[in-house]
């Protein structure tokens, strides 16, 4: 069987229209793709910051030199895709259970800012963090993969009326 234009006028302006709406469509798509993953990023980054914010004023107030190394709870059944560390003067004081004894970023002179880093041969995305006295260093990470998780929900929830909605503006037009 083979696809040839028809040869109608009316036939041609509504495959033309098809193809302009189906463009438009999946140009729509695309850019809420973009949209809603940079603004998902940026949400999830503003998480790690604060939580490593709160850790720095948590340990600045309550390092103790002669304190031991203490493994933090699994608090939460999404915990697992979350780690942090605290370190002290280069010492590790407190750290999430899944999260390694070593510092979670390759670059050791990170004091403040984020790394996307290989632990394990999973992939995180860290948040390094400073005390004001520089004694204190907190590492707070979350597996890249929930992130993608998160973005294709995101994604399924805002796409699926519009994917639906396509054949039914085919069948209108």
């Amino acid at each position: 069987m083979s696809w040839r234009l028809p040869r109608s006028l009316q036939g041609r302006l509504l495959l033309l229209v098809l193809a302009v709406v189906s463009g438009v469509w999946l140009v729509t798509a695309a850019t809420a793709w973009l949209d809603v993953r940079h603004e998902l990023d940026e949400l999830l980054d503003g998480h790690l910051a604060q939580a490593a914010a709160l850790l720095v004023v948590q340990q600045t107030q309550e390092v103790d030199d002669d304190s031991r190394s203490l493994d933090a709870p699994t608090l939460h059944r999404y915990a697992p895709k979350v780690a942090f560390q605290v370190f002290h003067q280069d010492r590790l004081m407190l750290r999430s259970a899944n999260a390694p004894t070593e510092p979670m970023v390759v670059s050791r002179h990170l004091e403040t800012g984020f790394e996307t880093v290989q632990i394990g041969g999973v992939a995180w995305r860290v948040f390094a963090a400073q005390g004001a006295a520089h004694d204190v260093q907190v590492y707070v990470g979350e597996e890249i993969s929930s992130r993608g998780s998160i973005l294709w929900a995101v994604l399924r929830s805002a796409l699926w009326p519009a994917a639906l909605a396509l054949p039914l503006l085919a069948l209108a037009v």
